[in-house]
Parts: C-alpha cells; structure tokens; sequence
C-alpha cells in the first residue's frame, strides 16, 4: 500500500486528479482504498472531507474506494498541523496492483520482501544530470 499526500496552493482542482487516479484505477495499475481531502484556510481553519462510505469517495474521485475510511480525522489533523494556511492536499491511499500479484508469488514460493525504497524523482534528475554531464566534459 502506499500514501500519497500530494498539496496545492489555494483550493484543490480536483478534475485533474480524479482524471489522472481513473487512468490508473482503469488500467488496473492501482486499486484505491481510501481518499481524503484537507483545506487549511487563510485564518488558519482546517475543513476536511473524509471519504467515510464507497458514495462519498465517489462524490470526490467519480468512483468508490476499497476501505473507506483507512485515513481519518486525526491523520488529517496530523497533516493540517504541517500545512501553510491556504493550502489543499489530498491524500490517497492506494496498493499497486502489479506489486500485490508479484508479492502473492513471492509469499507462495517462501521468499520475502527485504528491502523496498522508493527514490524521490529529484534524486534520479539529478543522478542523471550528472552522468550527462560527465559523458559531455569525456
């Protein structure tokens, strides 16, 4: 499963997001479990719209979660407290389907997960833009 708290300046535009979560929802690349949505206004006021039943996921995403309510209210407090005022985030949690399918072969053949890290996008633009640099001053 992973957790994805992805934030905005200003109100959320949802559209994008529900458009782009469908896509992989329709590929069977993920299967979403729960959605949340955080608001931190400008005095500093937390709303939150906790997708608690597979309608109000729904109502969000334009399609209903496995387990609603896996995030709650004090996750989002947790993240509220770390948000600058007028800020959205909205935080999905999903399980990969193709990494699900590989772990149910791995477990019927004894073996285990050791070790899983997931790099950081900048990290890999800058490792690359490093060996580019390399390969030109060679």
């Amino acid at each position: 499963m992973d957790l994805a708290v992805i934030g905005f300046r200003g109100e959320l535009r949802q559209e994008g997001i529900r458009d782009a979560v469908a896509r992989a929802v329709d590929r069977g690349a993920v299967r979403v479990l729960d959605v949340l949505l955080v608001r931190k206004e400008d005095d500093g006021s937390v709303r939150m719209f906790d997708a608690e039943s597979p309608e109000g996921a729904e109502e969000l995403l334009g399609f209903p979660t496995v387990m609603p309510d896996l995030v709650g209210e004090e996750d989002a407090l947790t993240i509220a407290a770390e948000m600058d005022p007028g800020t959205s985030v909205i935080v999905i949690a999903w399980e990969n389907v193709w990494a699900a399918d590989i772990a149910a072969e791995v477990r019927a053949l004894d073996g285990q997960l050791l070790v899983m890290e997931r790099l950081p996008r900048e990290d890999i633009e800058l490792a690359l833009a490093a060996i580019e640099s390399k390969e030109e001053t060679s």
